[in-house]
């Protein structure tokens, strides 16, 4: 009977009662997928404690500067240049940590240069770091990175003197003083100042101190400033996960004193730290019934505090609210409930982080208006809120609808005043593990996340310009790199063919985060190839590690994969090759099949180029004309695919001529010949084939521009396939570029790659790829992979100097 009441008394509560929440008014607008929206960076993330994530400064340029880290635990600063519309980025740290929680904060000095401010977390005693630039408004050059250990070492029987969170702050009105405020000692909201534009700083002290009901009780910051004469603070009790009743706490700073919203002193910076009985409470955790944690401060037109803050009835309820503050009162209003975590839940496991909501930030320069990462059906969506009442209630437009991928923690671009085209930022996850799995995380096993600019990608109206080339290159790398395909090995010559064509996007462009993502693989890999070191797919990375090494001379880079390609040239190749793929033992040790014309000669060239050994010229010129001689047909100027397909025919009885086995061949000849000597031996023999090839492709072209499947066959799929498609567009055109074959077929690459580009969907997928096979079978217009967009960025780099005027 007692149970049936307490059911019923339930059911009341959760009907009669249930959440009030603010009014809102859905807008129609024209919305599309986050993916549609271009990248700041392809691998970035960051957390919500370390503040400014991206700050817009106009001086000679005009542009928003942004800090991340990536998911090999590299530290990035990068800007958005709005004249422009360049993207550039650079590695300030190397290998720091792969954790979200040690994003860089970024502030300008007087200069106009940038002093950017970094972390570890949670790994013992570890200092803050602290790099500047050289050059106004330049992330071009940078100092030495300064290791700051600010927490006071006659705390350490506190507890932990590790230092994690950076949220710098520069002060006009005290002649410039910048304030970095970070958790300290035993978790404890801390701070330091400097009064020599960061040379020297203080030593660290706790500003405030809830009681320590238990070790490492770490109260959270958010931290805002007017750059003025007044700093904000927001406060917890301690990490949600850990508090029953996490409060919201709030005071500010000015002229050296901390005071409550009402104006009341509390005491003096530099004292005894701050109690949480001593500050506002915003938000009572006890009275509320629900633990809280805090997301965003801003300052409104009359210097008063407005804040959001999310708390949690339960862990699968994340109630969105917005706080401000007006004739002597705190007004909190709840927003919605965005739905739960968002990180991807082990299967079998506990969410080790239940409170890990998708986000807000508030417009600092507009403090009505709210940035919200909400989810209304299964996906988290960013979501622009304003309000014109003080929070009673507010207009919704959804910035991204219909995605595929969980957009979070949206950050408002800080000085971007209204009027500037961007004002936010925000993650877009492929994958989110929980951090500490990170640590000894393979490929599959990091993060994947892009931070996307509330900026639509430019829609490519006519792809035979230059700008034009380079903005859907850059689009379809992008959308690959940030969707990674779990099922290749990033080794293997799947992975091994997109790099290639991800070094020819960073020449085009000379944006250091591809050569960057290039060298993350390689260090990752500690440079050494996937075992069955004689199987020609495992050598298609090392062609691209021997270009890195080409360009900064580091010497662990190529000590083992030079020892590789030496096995294949310590064999009695000469004698013993054996080219047969049927009947063949060793099949998979010798070039039997054409695709390998294209993953392992180029690497030998490379290789060559860096050692200016001809002994790799020369074993890769006696390997390719064995497999020609028994693989290239003559009489139809293609290779067969391997010899199982000499006597075999289609379903119309027409020889079976593979298109991507075809790509792979002519593609592997044009690589060659870009860095064979003049002078060599048998570059004619090269030549010649090429030649042969590339007037048999432009003979059997079809009328949409691209090449089917089959060849000598046609009508056995008569639609355009992207992947042989792109190899070959890439062949033709260097093919023109270099005088190998007429400009009079212009107008036939220019419209293979028009019919390419219209492949490609508005989030940057290359559609239409065969999966991978080694004959023809159909496909579809949503299969893509990653050697396919490598081949369509190889193409991209030659377009370029086509259309050349």
């Amino acid at each position: 009977m007692r149970l049936t009441l307490l059911i019923v008394a339930l059911f009341v509560c959760n009907n009669l009662y249930p959440q009030k929440f603010v009014k809102q008014k859905v807008l129609k607008s024209k919305n599309s997928s986050s993916e549609t929206f271009q990248s700041m960076t392809f691998n970035g993330s960051w957390c919500w404690f370390s503040d400014p994530r991206a700050v817009y400064f106009e001086g000679k340029h005009k542009r928003t500067y942004s800090g991340w880290v990536d998911n090999y635990g590299d530290i990035h600063v990068g800007f958005y240049d709005h004249d422009t519309k360049e993207i550039k980025s650079t590695v300030i740290y190397n290998n720091l940590e792969p954790d979200d929680h040690n994003n860089p904060s970024i502030l300008f000095d007087e200069e106009g240069k940038l002093i950017v401010f970094f972390n570890r977390h949670m790994m013992g005693v570890q200092p803050l770091y602290q790099i500047k630039a050289t050059k106004p408004e330049s992330i071009e050059s940078f100092g030495k990175v300064k290791e700051l250990f600010l927490n006071d070492p006659a705390l350490k029987d506190m507890g932990s003197l590790n230092h994690t969170y950076t949220n710098p702050i520069k002060l006009s009105a005290e002649n410039g003083r910048i304030f970095l405020f970070w958790r300290g000692v035993d978790g404890k909201p801390s701070y330091s100042f400097s009064d020599d534009n960061g040379e020297n700083w203080s030593i660290g002290k706790i500003f405030f101190m809830p009681e320590r009901i238990y070790g490492f009780r770490r109260p959270y910051t958010k931290i805002y400033s007017d750059g003025v004469d007044k700093i904000h603070f927001v406060l917890t009790d301690g990490h949600p996960r850990k508090e029953n009743e996490n409060s919201i706490y709030y005071t500010y700073y000015q002229k050296g004193s901390f005071y409550k919203a009402d104006g009341t002193k509390i005491k003096d910076l530099g004292g005894d730290p701050l109690l949480p009985t001593e500050l506002d409470m915003v938000y009572s955790g006890k009275k509320g019934k629900a633990k809280a944690w805090n997301w965003d401060v801003a300052q409104d037109k009359e210097g008063n505090a407005v804040i959001t803050y999310v708390k949690f009835p339960d862990d699968e309820k994340h109630i969105y609210c917005y706080a401000t503050y007006n004739k002597g009162k705190w007004n909190n209003f709840d927003l919605i409930n965005s739905g739960k975590w968002f990180p991807d839940t082990a299967e079998g496991e506990k969410e080790p982080e239940p409170n890990y909501s998708g986000g807000m930030s508030i417009d600092h320069e507009n403090p009505n208006t709210l940035y919200l990462s909400v989810n209304r059906d299964s996906v988290f969506e960013i979501e622009k809120w304003v309000t014109n009442n003080g929070g009673k209630s507010w207009n919704v437009n959804q910035l991204t609808k219909g995605s595929s991928k969980n957009n979070i923690r949206p950050f408002a671009v800080r000085n971007a005043k209204e009027g500037n085209p961007l004002q936010v930022l925000w993650m877009q996850n492929t994958r989110y593990p929980y951090f500490a799995y990170l640590r000894n995380a393979d490929f599959r096993g990091r993060f994947h996340s892009s931070i996307k600019m509330g900026l639509q990608s430019p829609t490519i109206d006519n792809p035979v310009t230059k700008e034009n080339i380079i903005n859907i290159m850059r689009q379809t790398a992008d959308w690959q790199l940030a969707n990674p395909r779990y099922d290749a090995d990033e080794l293997n010559w799947h992975y091994g063919a997109f790099y290639t064509g991800l070094r020819a996007l960073s020449e085009v462009t000379g944006e250091n985060r591809y050569i960057n993502q290039l060298l993350n693989i390689g260090e990752a890999a500690d440079w050494q190839p996937m075992d069955a070191v004689f199987h020609a797919d495992r050598l298609t990375v090392i062609d691209n590690w021997a270009w890195l090494y080409g360009k900064f001379k580091q010497p662990e880079m190529i000590g083992k994969f030079k020892w590789v390609l030496d096995m294949h040239l310590a064999r009695n190749y000469k004698k013993a090759t054996d080219v047969r793929f049927q009947n063949n033992p060793y099949y998979l040790e010798w070039w039997t099949w054409c695709d390998a014309l294209f993953m392992a000669p180029p690497s030998f060239v490379e290789i060559w180029k860096v050692t200016e050994d001809e002994k790799y010229l020369n074993y890769m010129d006696t390997q390719w004309w064995k497999t020609s001689d028994y693989l290239y047909s003559k009489e139809d100027s293609l290779y067969y695919r391997d010899d199982r397909y000499f006597e075999k025919r289609s379903d119309n009885n027409k020889k079976i001529f593979w298109s991507r086995g075809n790509g792979w061949v002519i593609a592997g000849l044009a690589r060659i010949l870009e860095n064979l000597p003049q002078e060599y031996s048998n570059r004619q023999k090269f030549e010649q084939q090429y030649k042969e090839m590339a007037l048999k492709l432009l003979s059997i072209q079809s009328e949409d521009g691209l090449w089917r499947v089959s060849l000598h066959d046609p009508k056995y799929l008569d639609m355009g396939e992207s992947s042989g498609s792109s190899f070959f567009t890439f062949a033709l055109a260097w093919g023109i570029n270099n005088g190998l074959i007429s400009e009079k077929y212009k107008p036939n690459v220019k419209k293979a790659w028009a019919a390419l580009c219209s492949n490609v969907n508005n989030e940057g997928r290359l559609g239409f790829v065969q999966q991978v096979a080694g004959d023809p079978y159909p496909f579809h217009e949503d299969e893509s992979h990653v050697y396919a967009t490598g081949a369509f960025l190889l193409a991209g780099k030659e377009m370029i100097e086509l259309v050349k005027e």
